[in-house]
């Protein structure tokens, strides 16, 4: 008796095969926000193409980072980012249920996508730094992620409770202040008198508003009993970015001295994030470009936050008030 194999076309692994399959790879050996027990998400992308494409265009960009010379993993990110957006279009138009899920982790990623892409982009053929200016692509990440807020809170939200990441990032809770907020942050008093020369009518009311609900978000952190965990650290982060006035950013935007000074510290809050490598670099980058943009005595309005973020000043319980 003898067997004969069938007559199949053999179509060989291409390098863009044998890419993605180590992208899976390191996806599944780092730990990653949003992976939660009840789902594996790679799984889900499997019958939702518009996720894979996503989780690969995030894993493609955090091997990047690790090591920018290899920007084969930028282009790969690139070419995934694309295709996801574009298969996931029609999805949310049509919204079904069996794709609610999947939706809801893709808008995550996005999101993270967003905020690390502009720091990892390569400098164009012939220049020596990337073309992009800190201050607007961190607001349009902040508005990307907004937008995104609102649509998941209208359209998507019974899927969210099962996985707490979703939750921190998507149901942002408006921190009330502690008592003793200022007496522990003295830097908030001379930020509000700082805004009070500076500003009038609505854009004082503004950055006021501001810069009271980041120190409480700074102080959620700071004195959290488990310290600044990831979980923590997105709630605080996005309930910020979430919650602060539209036209408070506009303000950012128009490169108001008073906004941006407190947009400043915003980059404080960020850099208490750690193990969230999507906003490693953000702090460094944001504050030294804001100082650039102040001129003379103005400078010293972000050396605060100059302090806690190069490491000059440590921002815990036991030190706030010898700091």
């Amino acid at each position: 008796m003898s067997f004969s194999a069938p007559n199949l076309t053999f179509t060989p692994l291409s390098q863009d095969n044998f890419a993605d399959l180590e992208l899976l790879d390191y996806w599944h050996r780092h730990s990653i926000p949003a992976n939660p027990s009840d789902h594996d998400p790679v799984r889900l992308g499997f019958s939702h193409h518009y996720l894979l494409s996503g989780i690969l265009a995030l894993a493609a960009l955090q091997l990047f980072d690790e090591d920018r010379s290899q920007t084969r993993w930028y282009v790969r990110a690139v070419t995934h980012r694309q295709a996801a957006i574009t298969q996931a279009a029609p999805h949310f138009q049509r919204l079904d249920k069996s794709h609610h899920q999947a939706l809801l982790s893709f808008s995550f990623y996005t999101s993270m996508y967003t905020l690390a892409e502009p720091i990892l982009r390569p400098a164009a053929p012939g220049c020596l730094q990337p073309n992009f200016d800190p201050v607007d692509e961190l607001l349009q990440a902040i508005r990307l992620g907004r937008s995104s807020t609102v649509f998941v809170q209208q359209h998507l939200t019974s899927a969210v409770s099962s996985d707490p990441f979703l939750v921190a990032k998507y149901n942002p809770r408006r921190l009330v202040a502690s008592q003793g907020l200022e007496s522990a942050f003295p830097q908030l008093a001379w930020l509000r008198s700082f805004i009070e020369r500076h500003c009038q009518g609505e854009e004082k009311a503004v950055c006021l508003d501001a810069a009271e609900s980041l120190f409480v978000s700074i102080d959620r952190l700071v004195n959290h009993p488990d310290g600044p965990t990831q979980i923590c650290a997105i709630g605080a982060i996005w309930g910020w970015a979430s919650n602060v006035s539209s036209t408070f950013l506009d303000l950012c935007s128009a490169q108001n001295t008073a906004a941006l000074v407190v947009f400043a510290h915003f980059a404080v809050l960020m850099s208490l994030g750690r193990g969230n490598w999507y906003l490693q670099s953000w702090p460094t980058v944001l504050i030294s470009h804001i100082r650039g943009l102040l001129k003379g005595e103005l400078e010293d309005a972000v050396r605060w936050p100059e302090e806690v973020i190069f490491g000059n000043r440590v921002i815990l319980p036991s030190l706030l008030s010898t700091a």
